[in-house]
């Protein structure tokens, strides 16, 4: 997204990535493709973080800046490869990574990953030219590891034109609908995640069940698969909850799009992100938000322009039956302004203005510090 930004604009870049399916480092429409295992258990394929014909390759290349956003494998290497070529490097934090180890590791290792982590963090900390991050919670990451560090924050962004409603025929909106049993005077809420303890999809189901009654005409559309799949589902069965929630498990990204656009709301009751993409996408899409409270991301929303908070059940019922309220000629006015309320400042143009700025920041102050 980034690259095709900066590209159309003369810029040249390189995406250094791995690829479990290539069996050599070579480089095709401007990323430079490396050997890699896939990690079924991580979801992500790993690079070795130190190989001399991809240095090379990026040697010739000469790059002015290094971007990382990661802490392991290839980002490792581009921290050398900036050490290696006396370039400045920028590094994003985009997750709490202590979050997530127990997908990674068994419960007994966990403290042993969690400080082998906070290690490679502060590792990076240490010879980062500028650390970015997509909330204010890098900021207090990092005052938790002990390091004391300057963090910009600069918001996420997606590809909003791929969210536009615009772009979805009404008949393929409606068979859609009709495919997952959506009525025609009923109304959709979406969350879309991993069915996994961090999301807190239970508090969804909890507080939906205890506010919005059949007579409300609302349905909740829940898009994801993990490892509370199950649970999940028998939880809402247990609060009398099948007629009014559908459990859609994964769905390809690439039609994800058409699922927004058939919802009218999106709820999310999670607090381990950092910026949520598919929050994002949901307000691209022109859904008005709902989102459980979270101190250090409430930036991240406009009360009353394009979404809500919500502290308690009672809050969360009553802001959305006040938006299930709305006549139809209102809600699709506040549709409009929720998707022009990101369009300016989330857009994939305004986050690579954003990284210029703070890449040439980090070309000045590496050159004064030499």
């Amino acid at each position: 997204m980034l690259a095709k930004e900066w590209t159309s604009q003369g810029h040249h870049v390189l995406v250094v990535a791995p690829d479990h399916t290539a069996r050599r480092h070579y480089i095709s429409q401007g990323v430079l493709h490396c050997p890699a295992v896939k990690s079924e258990q991580l979801l992500v394929d790993l690079s070795l973080p130190i190989d001399p014909i991809r240095y090379r390759k990026v040697r010739a290349f000469r790059p002015d800046v290094v971007h990382i956003q990661a802490e392991w494998g290839i980002s490792l290497f581009g921290l050398k490869t900036a050490q290696y070529l006396k370039i400045p490097l920028v590094y994003t934090l985009h997750t709490e990574y202590s979050k997530f180890f127990t997908y990674a590791v068994k419960p007994f290792m966990i403290p042993w990953a969690t400080s082998t982590f906070a290690h490679i963090e502060r590792y990076i900390a240490k010879h980062a030219t500028i650390i970015t991050s997509p909330s204010n919670k890098g900021r207090q990451y990092y005052k938790a590891l002990g390091v004391d560090v300057e963090v910009e924050v600069i918001q996420n962004s997606v590809e909003l034109d791929d969210f536009d409603p615009a772009l979805f025929p009404e008949l393929d909106k409606q068979t859609l609908r009709d495919s997952l049993g959506i009525g025609v005077h009923q109304r959709c809420a979406l969350f879309v995640g991993r069915m996994g303890p961090e999301k807190s999809v239970d508090i969804l189901l909890d507080y939906w069940a205890e506010c919005i009654r059949g007579e409300h005409n609302l349905r909740l559309l829940l898009i994801g698969g993990g490892p509370e799949d199950d649970m999940l589902r028998n939880h809402a069965t247990k609060l009398g909850l099948d007629s009014q929630v559908i459990f859609c498990g994964k769905i390809p990204h690439a039609q994800i799009g058409l699922y927004y656009a058939i919802c009218d709301f999106y709820v999310t009751a999670s607090l381990s992100e950092m910026h949520s993409v598919a929050m994002l996408e949901g307000l691209g899409s022109g859904l008005p938000v709902i989102q459980r409270l979270d101190q250090l991301n409430a930036d991240q929303l406009q009360e009353g322009v394009n979404g809500y908070f919500f502290t308690s059940a009672e809050e969360f019922g009553g802001h959305l039956l006040s938006l299930n309220a709305l006549g139809d000629q209102e809600l699709m006015e506040m549709k409009r302004k929720v998707r022009q309320s990101v369009l300016q400042t989330n857009s994939p143009q305004a986050l690579a203005e954003k990284y210029l700025v703070q890449y040439q920041k980090a070309i000045d102050l590496f050159g004064n510090e030499r």
